[in-house]
């Protein structure tokens, strides 16, 4: 077996394993309530206060540094993980929706 062929075959088993795993609730009680507290910490509302001063942060950066490239590289990077952390709870229902 050469090195793709044995990726190949360990990306398929580690698929294999891990698909049984969206079949059922996977979390018992007692771990369901705990994942349900540190989801409600990402998306409860200090979150998206800090974020929305973020967002606002990088409105300002980016009106004072319209000439500088780099800055413009940073503040739209910034901006996408923004976006990502405050949308990820739907993006991610949305694909399990779209799965069942």
């Amino acid at each position: 077996m050469n090195k793709s062929q044995l990726k190949s075959f360990l990306f398929m088993l580690i698929l294999a394993t891990v698909q049984t795993l969206f079949a059922q609730d996977v979390l018992p009680a007692g771990l369901q309530s705990t994942a349900d507290q540190i989801q409600g910490i990402f998306t409860g509302p200090i979150v998206t206060v800090i974020l929305v001063c973020c967002l606002a942060g990088c409105g300002i950066a980016y009106a004072y540094n319209k000439n500088n490239e780099d800055m413009k590289k940073k503040v739209i990077a910034v901006v996408v993980g923004i976006i990502i952390i405050g949308t990820a709870k739907e993006i991610v229902g949305a694909i399990f929706r779209a799965a069942k």
